[in-house]
């Protein structure tokens, strides 16, 4: 078994950060707002209490030999290193107590190979490296860079630059939980410290810690404050629930700071999952995130008998791990491509940009005198068989996500790779991990489309490669562990990945006719979707408007992202269940009706209001000439808040007349034209539409359409607002 290396920590000029290039106060403010988001996604779908055991074999890959070897062996804590961290609980700063607790796994470890030479693990890999953090700020992938990770595992050795989150393995948080005791006589300063209360205010559960023990390596002994809660004084649900918001607290009370580094470990690669270690005081519970759920294993010890066991076989597994142990995409790798008939043990990729996808088994069919690749189908094919992987290499990163558990859409710009060269064409690969439950399948939905209306290929995503993995598939840890899951706390996702031609953003188009020809191609193309197709987009924004410029100079719009695509049922309506749970769209451009309260099935005039959203702000912000996005205009800066704040900036845009006109007027002059042809005409409608909604007052009016404003907003009379003849749609065909 390999032994690892303590690595001291690099200056901030070797990552190549400057932090004091961002203001403690900004950065701050920024991490303070996305704790409350990175939480909500988080907390419903945690599973507390994860077998220890269980974790190091399906998650850490160590082998169920290995496991019980190891908890046999006789092991114990450096004396002096145990001494020193103790020390650093009275009256150190947090980053010695990471420094020492480095000092103590290392020879841990070295005790480890020694006494259990046959351990080699199911995954041997490079030397095991352990950089202990001393104030650093890493670059940040996200948006947020005053993060520090007290101490990081790593594969190494380490680049030049020092360990980036790329190259991360596992980070571990360290926490001093300070406890006030009432009996000051009867326990030193160092025992206040070091001892912790079994009261909601410890951030970890007590009830489950498979380490406690009597028997401490430092030879203290241990005493216990009675609850503040006392569990006999209360009834069966009660004591769940005071068990329950015991076990919440782990992630929550360290600030999410580990949940923003996992945050970063996603957003600056290919990953599949992270794990991450939680320290405070001496308490240890291991951390498992995917884009699924959230594994919290029962805490234990390290000053007890059975947890110094138990966390010499946390870093033993953490030692073994290889990148895809690690949870990195096994896809992703390093350019150059290497031909070898041999598995390659590769370090994680460093470095998106000049990184490849590889997606295989493929096959190749000849079609005539052409060869082309191809999914396997029928039987015949075999004759054929060629395995020839598809390549494509990042040229840039378009998007990335700062989601956690959720679709975590990012989009790559990326060329093929054929033989030794790359293609001069360029595409957007995209990657996302939809629901397999609550939406239908987006390539499904995509060449559904071009079957139902053949001749709106153009302006419809072509589609060059797809493919769809399970999380059996990809060999997610948890889908081998025995756990509960319940419609609460799990959703079943895939992950998809999609590479079509790279279309142009609207804000790019060059000219004013060439955004509104590309605006008004996609308001066509998503009627005969929803009249020819029965599918409902449901995301309308800025992004997913886009064009491009055909072989004869031809400008064209195409309606792209069909991810949160619907199909309507027989009566013509959107099943309610596909939007129970989350709202859907983005907020900028949602309809009104969308983000009050608890989330409404959507409607297609709901898609009309988004679309003349989208012109509006363009109308505000593009700098056509130029090709950008410029700042929001102040006007609209609520547009861009919380969707409740969001709804009532609309409703005043529409029943507010002179805050309507100060809107108005802060369109750019290039689009005046545009605000007299078309943005004013639907404007008015859209107003004349709301305001014909019958009182409340008087309950339901039966009579009335609600679906299209009393029949005033359709299809049909927002082309007439802007007096444009529909090329396709036939109104008489209309369902």
């Amino acid at each position: 078994m390999s032994t690892p290396t303590v690595t001291d920590s690099c200056s901030s000029r070797s990552l190549g950060y400057d932090p004091t290039a961002m203001s403690g106060s900004l950065s701050l403010a920024r991490a303070a707002n996305e704790r409350p988001t990175l939480r909500a996604q988080l907390e419903p779908y945690t599973h507390y209490d994860v077998d220890l055991n269980d974790f190091a074999v399906h998650v850490l890959g160590i082998d169920e030999n290995d496991v019980a070897s190891i908890l046999e062996l006789e092991l114990s804590l450096d004396e002096e290193a145990l001494g020193e961290y103790n020390d650093a609980l009275q009256d150190g700063p947090e980053s010695l107590m990471a420094m020492h607790f480095c000092e103590m796994v290392s020879k841990l470890l070295v005790d480890v190979a020694q006494k259990a030479p046959h351990l080699q693990g199911p995954f041997p890999s490079r030397p095991l490296e352990i950089w202990q953090n001393e104030g650093i700020y890493w670059p940040s992938a996200t948006g947020l860079p005053r993060l520090r990770p007290d101490v990081v595992f790593f594969i190494g050795p380490p680049s030049a630059r020092g360990p980036t989150w790329s190259l991360l393995t596992c980070a571990a948080e360290f926490k001093r939980h300070d406890v006030a005791c009432s009996d000051a006589s009867n326990k030193t300063e160092l025992e206040r410290v070091r001892h912790l209360p079994d009261s909601d205010s410890f951030p970890l559960d007590r009830s489950s810690d498979s380490g406690a023990s009597s028997d401490v390596s430092a030879g203290a002994t241990r005493k216990r404050k009675r609850n503040l809660v006392d569990s006999e004084e209360l009834d069966d649900d009660s004591r769940i629930d005071v068990k329950r918001q015991r076990r919440t607290q782990a992630l929550w009370q360290m600030d999410l700071r580990v949940s923003s580094y996992v945050q970063e470990c996603f957003a600056s690669t290919s990953r599949y999952y992270v794990v991450s270690l939680v320290i405070i005081n001496d308490r240890v519970t291991v951390l498992y995130v995917d884009r699924m759920l959230c594994l919290q294993t029962t805490v234990f010890s390290f000053q007890s008998t059975n947890g110094i066991k138990q966390l010499a076989l946390i870093v033993y597994g953490i030692s073994v791990f290889n990148r895809r142990r690690a949870g990195f995409d096994p896809h992703l790798h390093t350019w150059p491509p290497r031909f070898t008939l041999f598995p390659r043990v590769e370090r994680p990729v460093e470095t998106l940009v000049g990184s490849y996808f590889e997606f295989k088994p493929q096959t190749v069919k000849e079609v005539g005198s052409v060869v082309v690749r191809c999914e396997p189908e029928g039987k015949d094919w075999f004759r054929y068989e060629a395995m020839v992987p598809w390549r494509f290499r990042i040229s840039s990163v378009i998007r990335t996500s700062k989601e956690l558990i959720g679709r975590a859409t990012v989009v790559y710009d990326v060329q093929e790779v054929i033989g030794g060269s790359t293609s001069e064409e360029h595409y957007a690969l995209k990657m996302s991990w939809p629901p397999t439950t609550t939406r239908g399948d987006e390539i499904q939905t995509i060449k559904h489309l071009h079957s139902a209306i053949p001749e709106l290929a153009d302006h419809l995503p072509a589609l060059h490669f797809s493919k769809s993995f399970t999380a059996k598939d990809l060999n997610l840890p948890w889908t081998k562990m025995s756990l509960s899951f319940t419609a609460e706390n799990h959703q079943e996702r895939v992950l998809r990945v999609l590479v079509e031609t790279l279309y142009t953003k609207l804000w790019k188009a060059g000219s004013v006719e060439a955004f509104k020809q590309a605006w008004l191609d996609c308001v066509e193309c998503h009627f005969q979707a929803w009249e020819e197709g029965n599918v409902l987009h449901r995301d309308l924004s800025e992004n997913n408007l886009m064009l491009f410029v055909d072989k004869h100079g031809q400008v064209k719009g195409v309606l792209n992202d069909w991810d949160m695509a619907s199909f309507r049922d027989p009566l013509g309506k959107i099943n309610r269940t596909v939007d129970a749970r989350h709202r859907t769209g983005t907020p900028r451009f949602m309809a009104i009706d969308l983000l009050w309260g608890t989330p409404n099935s959507h409607l297609y005039r709901h898609e009309l209001e988004s679309v003349f959203y989208i012109l509006l702000w363009g109308a505000l912000h593009y700098d056509l000439e130029a090709g950008v996005r410029l700042p929001t205009v102040e006007l609209v800066a609520k547009w861009v808040d919380d969707p409740e704040n969001i709804a009532n900036a609309k409703s005043r845009f529409f029943y507010d007349s002179k805050h309507a006109v100060q809107v108005l007027n802060a369109i750019r002059p290039e689009f005046q034209d545009l605000r007299k042809d078309w943005i004013e005409p639907l404007y008015r409608l859209f107003r004349g539409a709301r305001r014909s909604v019958p009182d409340a007052l008087d309950g339901p009016d039966p009579d009335y359409d609600y679906d299209t404003y009393g029949g005033r907003l359709s299809f049909w009379t927002f082309m007439e607002a802007i007096k444009q003849t529909p090329r396709w749609a036939k109104k008489q065909e209309a369902k």
